[in-house]
C-alpha cells in the first residue's frame, strides 16, 4: 500500500495529522502511549536481563557489554533479540495496542523483522553516530520502520533518539570507509550533506513511542546524566516489504 492508500483507511489510534506527519517527515513521537501495566511487565523483563548479565564477563550473542561491566556494577550496551529471551517482549509486540498504532502507518498487514534492547547507561552511555537503517537490512520497498518504546521518562540529558526530518526522502549514504570496511555510520566526508542543524531529539515520558522510517538519518548523543535510558526497539514492515542481502 502507498502512503496515500493507507491514509484513506480510517485510523485506529493515531490522528490523521499524526499519520500525515509521519509520512512527510519520516518520524513520529507519540507521548505516553503505553499503559502502566505493560510498562511494569517490560521493566521487570529488562531487570531480569540485567541480572542475567551479571554472570557475563565478555560480550556474546545476546549481551553487548560496555567497558567497565562487572557483576557488582553491570553496564549493558545492548540485549540482542530480547523477544527470544523473555516472552514479555513478544507479548507486548503482539498483544498491546502497539499493533494498532503500527497498522495506522504500515497498513493492515504488519510483519516483524527484529528486536533489540538498547541501553545508554548512566554517566557515560555511548554516542550513536548519524546513520541509516537501510544499509543494515535492505528491503524491497521502503515501508519499513523502527519503533522505539521508552520504558522510563527520557529527557534531553539522557541521549534520546535524534532524527533529521525529511532525510528519509534523500540519499542513502555509504556506511563503509574508504578501505571498504563496514563502519555502520555515515562517513566523515559525507556528513556535510547531513543537515544536523535541523535535528529533532525525541524525548518524552515513560510509555512514549518513537517511529522512524528506515531511510531516516538518525543517531543519539551520549548519556552523561545519572539516569540510565533503556530503549526497546522493534523493526517492523508492511507485509509486502521483503528483506534481502547483497
Amino acid at each position: 500500500m502507498t502512503p496515500e492508500d493507507i491514509l484513506k483507511v480510517p485510523a485506529k489510534v493515531l490522528s490523521q495529522e499524526q499519520r500525515e506527519s509521519y509520512f512527510e517527515n519520516g518520524y513520529l513521537l507519540v507521548e505516553a502511549f503505553i499503559e502502566q501495566e505493560w510498562l511494569e511487565k517490560l521493566r521487570a523483563a529488562v531487570d531480569n536481563q540485567v541480572e542475567r548479565s551479571r554472570e557475563i564477563t565478555k560480550s556474546d550473542a545476546v549481551f553487548d557489554l560496555e567497558p567497565g561491566h562487572s557483576k557488582d556494577a553491570p553496564r549493558l550496551r545492548r540485549v540482542s533479540s530480547p523477544c527470544d529471551e523473555d516472552v514479555a517482549f513478544w507479548d507486548y509486540l503482539v498483544k498491546s495496542r502497539l499493533g494498532d498504532l503500527l497498522e495506522d502507518v504500515l497498513g493492515p498487514d504488519v510483519k516483524f523483522f527484529q528486536s533489540k534492547l538498547n541501553f545508554k547507561w548512566a554517566q557515560g552511555g555511548a554516542e550513536v553516530k548519524w546513520h541509516q537503517d537501510v544499509p543494515f537490512f535492505p528491503h524491497t520497498n521502503n515501508a519499513v520502520l523502527t519503533c522505539g518504546t521508552y520504558l522510563y521518562d527520557c529527557d534531553l540529558d539522557q541521549g534520546p533518539l535524534g532524527v533529521i526530518p525529511g532525510s528519509h526522502k534523500g540519499e542513502i549514504f555509504d556506511h563503509y570507509n574508504d578501505k571498504g570496511e563496514w563502519t555502520g555510520d555515515i562517513q566523515p566526508g559525507d556528513l556535510g550533506r547531513v543537515e544536523d542543524d535541523k535535528a529533532v531529539y525525541l524525548h518524552g515520558p515513560a510509555g512514549s513511542i518513537t517511529l522512524h522510517n528506515y531511510r531516516m538519518v538518525h543517531g543519539s548523543k551520549p548519556n552523561n546524566s545519572p539516569r540510565g535510558r533503556p530503549l526497546l526497539l522493534n523493526v517492523v514492515s508492511a507485509g509486502d516489504a521483503m528483506p534481502y542481502t547483497f
